[in-house]
């Protein structure tokens, strides 16, 4: 594929896949409203650094869009979100923190659920681009001449760097972290299945699912 083809899949009415290019821009929206809404707090700082790893992760994973099934088949695919969230709540683990209801009025209390989904959609846009990308970098460090040698080198690459930004702000102390890990491991093997089955778009809605649901 040329690179005329490749950047054609960030034009909306040319990319193969739909369902990453509407997750892509309802993630740049949100995370410019949120940006623009909480200016001179950590908040805004945290999400355009958020923005620019997804911008930048896009671009290295472009070859990834092509790939993609009709959004129908992607959205079928996404329904694999139900391995993550079970296992979730088999492990009982308290991955994310939640939200206790205060007595607030609806409008804000509408505007914290946009808030969250919003940065949901670019957490999710910048973690499956960054998977995808470090695929293709997996490659390029070590092309193995089995095929099938290759793609366990990449799947296992790609997830074990995305585990290890993980503990970037926290120790990674594996006896703590134990079930943390596992549940992160195996539920980053179920997104790259989904990828390279369905596309990127249907990996960032499982993601975004899952992020969700927590």
């Amino acid at each position: 594929m040329s690179n005329v083809e490749l950047e054609e899949q960030l034009i909306p009415q040319k990319s193969h896949d739909k369902l990453f290019i509407t997750l892509f821009i309802f993630g740049m929206m949100g995370g410019l409203w949120l940006s623009l809404q909480s200016v001179g707090h950590l908040l805004s700082f945290n999400v355009q650094i958020v923005m620019i790893t997804a911008i930048v992760f896009t671009v290295t994973s472009l070859n990834w869009l092509p790939k993609s099934k009709p959004i129908d088949v992607q959205i079928q695919y996404s329904a694999f979100c139900l391995i993550p969230i079970a296992l979730r709540f088999v492990l009982n683990l308290p991955i994310f923190s939640t939200f206790t209801a205060s007595m607030v009025d609806l409008q804000q209390q509408f505007l914290f659920i946009l808030q969250i989904i919003a940065l949901w959609i670019l957490v999710a846009v910048s973690e499956e681009a960054f998977r995808a990308t470090m695929m293709n970098f997996a490659e390029t460090l070590i092309d193995w001449k089995s095929e099938q040698w290759n793609k366990i080198w990449k799947i296992l690459f790609a997830n074990g760097i995305w585990l290890v930004f993980h503990f970037i702000q926290r120790p990674f102390d594996p006896f703590v972290y134990k079930w943390y890990i596992v549940w992160l491991f195996i539920s980053g093997l179920v997104m790259t299945y989904v990828l390279i089955k369905a596309g990127l778009g249907s990996a960032i809605l499982i993601h975004l699912l899952v992020n969700l649901t927590a």
